[in-house]
């Protein structure tokens, strides 16, 4: 049988408080140093008669054209 570990619970508070804290300094991070303009979106394809799954595949392409031009130096 696998030996258990118990741990304190005050230890289990302060790593969750420092998960919260550091996802918190991550998005600040991100909010302030990656802006990009939601206009690369191109959404003028989108009419009544469009197929749903090109649509998503369109939206998908452009997101990852946006994350290869956002991350590429």
């Amino acid at each position: 049988m696998p030996l258990l570990f118990r741990y304190n619970r005050h230890l289990q508070r302060i790593f969750f408080v420092l998960v919260i804290l550091a996802g918190l300094y991550g998005w600040r991070y991100a909010v302030t140093n990656w802006s990009f303009d939601l206009s690369l979106f191109d959404l003028s394809v989108l009419t009544d008669q469009t197929d749903w799954m090109e649509t998503i595949a369109a939206l998908l392409e452009q997101a990852i054209q946006l994350f290869l031009a956002l991350t590429s130096g």
